[in-house]
Order: structure tokens, then sequence, then C-alpha cells
């Protein structure tokens, strides 16, 4: 016997709305408890470099009904400053920022739970790290310079996409990321660390070079490979190359196709 399951279609948004609806009467209730506890008082000393970011860019994205930065006037530019003024505790809205504090610590709580409870099974989790980040994001807002905010990430035309893909987030500056010895790289596989204990880099090619594409490109036909380093005509005669009209020109001319197809048509008559 054969059994069909027919699924309707989720729609998530209103589902997410319905979660946070309840999630926050819960954290109404109980907020004086969860932060003054000291549980919660390690969690926040030992992630507050991005647990602040994080709370504030929720804040201000639901104050502004947009995810894009760059529309929320004076706060499009993150600094310090702003940040520290938008977390305070004199704050009108510092029970929203607390909200967003509570959402991380749970979910802690209940990651690090799934994760030692897999390994007292002998059971590994593997966490899976994208290789790139929204262009709207918290990230990209706290650490623009880390980004070439002005690209899109892709890959070039190919058997499976004749256009080729647009990804839509920005490439990474490795440039600048070298600097504080990939200081952002380096926190994000340590908060990674704290539950998984093998990772799958998604696109690992791209941490050696990647197809990038101008901002504004809605495929990925006009990108190049980053970095690409060219070679000199010099260079290659260097290594015994010297036919570059055959390596530059076409060379499967339309005549030779005729003649192939011939071939193959008389070949397949005799089989």
């Amino acid at each position: 016997m054969t059994c069909f399951w027919y699924v309707q279609d989720v729609d998530y948004e209103a589902t997410m709305a319905t979660k946070l609806s309840i999630a926050k009467k819960v954290f109404m209730q109980e907020k004086d408890l969860i932060l003054n506890s000291s549980s919660f008082h390690n969690f926040f000393s030992e992630n507050e470099d991005w647990l602040k970011p994080y709370a504030a860019f929720c804040f201000l994205r639901d104050f502004f009904e947009t995810s894009d930065h760059s529309q929320w006037g004076c706060f499009s530019n993150y600094s310090k400053d702003k940040l520290e003024k938008l977390v305070s505790k004199d704050a009108l809205h510092y029970d929203t920022i607390c909200f967003h504090y509570y959402i991380q610590f749970h979910l802690h709580l209940q990651l690090s739970e799934a994760a030692e409870y897999a390994r007292a099974k002998g059971v590994v989790l593997k966490g899976d790290l994208p290789i790139g980040v929204d262009r709207n994001s918290v990230d990209t807002w706290v650490y623009p310079t880390l980004f070439r905010m002005n690209t899109s990430t892709g890959a070039p035309p190919d058997y499976f996409a004749n256009n080729g893909q647009n990804w839509g987030f920005p490439t990474y500056n490795w440039e600048e990321m070298s600097k504080d010895n990939y200081g952002w790289w380096r926190a994000r596989l340590t908060q990674m660390g704290k539950y998984f204990t093998a990772y799958r880099i998604d696109h690992i090619l791209g941490f050696f070079r990647i197809w990038e594409l101008p901002d504004h490109a809605m495929t990925g036909l006009i990108g190049k490979f980053r970095p690409s380093i060219p070679l000199s005509q010099e260079e290659l005669e260097r290594e015994g190359i010297w036919d570059f009209d055959r390596l530059t020109r076409p060379y499967v001319r339309k005549e030779f196709l005729q003649v192939g197809e011939s071939h193959l048509l008389v070949s397949h008559e005799e089989y």
C-alpha cells in the first residue's frame, strides 16, 4: 500500500510572528527572574561583543521596518557611541533590547543542551558555515569595511545556469580582514565551536577564489574571478606556451562541425 502525504505551504512570516508574540508574553512574565540570574549574567558577559550590536540591529530593523541599514538615517553609520545609547538601561525601548538578549540566551541554552546530549550519546553535531553574509545584516552594519559592499557574489555561466548565478551577498575584503589576523572569522568559528564538533564550510573554494559581480548586476554574466592574477605573454613563453592564436581564437569552426556531423551520420548508418 502506498501512502501519499500532502503538505500545504507554510506561511513562515505568520508563523514567526505568532511565535514571537508568545515569546514576548512569556518574557514580560519572567524577565526580572531571567535577566537577574547568574546564568544570564555569565552568558551576557561572554557574548556582549556581538549580543549588544545584534539587539540594537533588531530594534532598528523593526523600528524602521527594513533591514536595509542604509535607510536608517543617522543610525546607518554604526559607532560604539550610538550603540551604547541604543542599549542604555535608561532608553525607553530598553525592554525591547532585553527581549532580544532573552531570545538569544534561551537559544544558547537549548542548543547547548542538545549538543551536550548528543556528545553523551556519541553523536557528532556538524554545523553549517555559509560562505557569505546578507548585505543587510548586523555584520555589514557593524563592520562595513570588512566587506566589498559595491559587489555581489555568484557563479559564472555553466551547464546548470546559462546566465550564471547571482547570490546577492557582498564579497569579503580579505586585505582589511588580515589587519587584525582575521578576528571576525576567528570569533565566528569560536562561537560555532561552543556547539559543534565539525563544520561544513559551504562553497569552500570561495575562501581562495570567488566569482565577483558589480552590485547592480542581475545575473552572473558580467562577473570576474577574484583574485585573478593575469599572466603576461612573456611569462607564458618562458613556460613553453607559444601558440597564442590557437589558445585565444575560435578553433572549432563551423566547417569542422559539419565534417564531424557527416562522419557521425555515416558511422551510425554502418552500425
